[in-house]
């Protein structure tokens, strides 16, 4: 820095010799040295603030780098001390984990213990009685479509007797055996009466086959269908499965019945505690044993069912009537005895569900059937 302060000042007196006389050059001589001692002067001061810049500036850097030795230190003992509370931590969960185990274990134990207890309570202490559930019947005759509440379903109270379909078509009546097997042959819709006897339609209706039931023109009239499968199980369900039966057959009417039957001849009673050789020449019989009497009629008396099914209580005022059924042959079966009818629901491709009563036992039993049979319906409001 020196040399390029003297350098400076060289080339001042090199300008000032190029351009002035020799005569200021004396002058120029001794202006320079003075102006030399001066600026020498200022350079030895300058050095000294120069060094002492340089000292302080070493002793910010030592400052500094002691700083961050001790800064360096402290990220040491806290990197320390959040491992060492990571570990405490970890241990606390495993401590923790534990006594909730051993809670939850405590608990099951006391809720085993209790449930127990309540057990062997329950052994001791009576049963509450149960609560009948109201049976919510309502039947209305006023209109021209009889109709029987049974709890929210609302049901035709008679078997459907109509022979077209709600749209005006005719379905056809089939009485021939071998039509009315070839109907099922065409999934041809068909009705009939039970013995081709329009009297068994007034107080049964009709027989339909299940083409009948799901023929687009559709059967019910309009505002109501043929009960699915789905829906008779609500019934039965609301009624009791078991119970069912009894409370949707109609209640039994008993008449009496008589027969005649002709009578030619009777046993002897003029030896009949005679002896064997006296009975061979019983002047009565003459050793028949049987005497002749002028041909006449003896009455016979008895009790039937007249209308309904035997152990039918009704309660639920659908008055099943026991209309039999006509076989997929054409022959026809259980008038009397049994009532059936068709759902809406296909089992199978040849078959589907059905609902009957009889007079064994008091369900409603569910059966799969031939489509060609011919069943009874009863139609449900939508």
């Amino acid at each position: 820095m020196l040399n390029f302060l003297f350098n400076d000042e060289l080339g001042v007196l090199q300008r000032f010799y190029n351009n002035r006389s020799m005569k200021n050059l004396v002058n120029v001589l001794v202006f320079s040295l003075g102006f030399g001692v001066v600026h020498a002067q200022s350079k030895k001061e300058m050095i000294v603030l120069l060094n002492s810049r340089v000292d302080s500036l070493n002793q910010v850097v030592a400052n500094e780098r002691s700083e961050n030795t001790r800064l360096t230190t402290k990220i040491g003992q806290l990197e320390a001390a959040i491992k060492r509370l990571e570990n405490e931590k970890s241990a606390l969960d495993v401590n923790l984990e534990a006594q909730q185990k051993l809670k939850d274990a405590q608990i099951k134990s006391k809720q085993d213990s209790l449930a127990l207890v309540v057990k062997e309570l329950l052994l001791y202490k009576p049963a509450p009685p149960k609560v009948e559930e109201k049976l919510i019947v309502a039947q209305d005759v006023s209109g021209p479509i009889k109709t029987v509440t049974i709890g929210k379903q609302v049901w035709m109270l008679e078997n459907l007797n109509v022979a077209t379909f709600k749209n005006g078509v005719a379905i056809p009546e089939v009485k021939d055996k071998d039509d009315w097997n070839n109907a099922e042959d065409n999934q041809q819709a068909a009705w009939c009466y039970y013995d081709n006897d329009p009297k068994n339609g007034e107080k049964y209706g009709k027989l339909y086959n299940w083409y009948a039931v799901v023929d687009d023109n559709g059967l019910c009239p309009q505002g109501w269908h043929v009960p699915s499968d789905v829906e008779w199980d609500t019934l039965v369900t609301y009624l009791g499965k078991d119970v069912a039966g009894a409370k949707m057959k109609a209640k039994p009417v008993m008449k009496k019945g008589v027969e005649y039957y002709e009578v030619d001849s009777k046993d002897c009673s003029n030896c009949s505690n005679a002896s064997a050789e006296y009975r061979k020449i019983c002047p009565v019989c003459k050793g028949t044993g049987r005497v002749k009497i002028p041909l006449r009629k003896e009455k016979y008396v008895y009790d039937y069912v007249a209308s309904g099914f035997i152990g039918g209580t009704n309660e639920s005022g659908f008055t099943g009537l026991p209309g039999g059924y006509r076989y997929a042959n054409g022959n026809y079966n259980d008038i009397g005895d049994s009532g059936n009818w068709w759902s809406s629901t296909e089992y199978s491709t040849d078959s589907a569900w059905s609902r009957s009563l009889d007079d064994d036992g008091g369900g409603a039993n569910r059966h799969s059937n031939d489509k060609e049979d011919g069943f009874s319906v009863r139609c449900l409001r939508d």
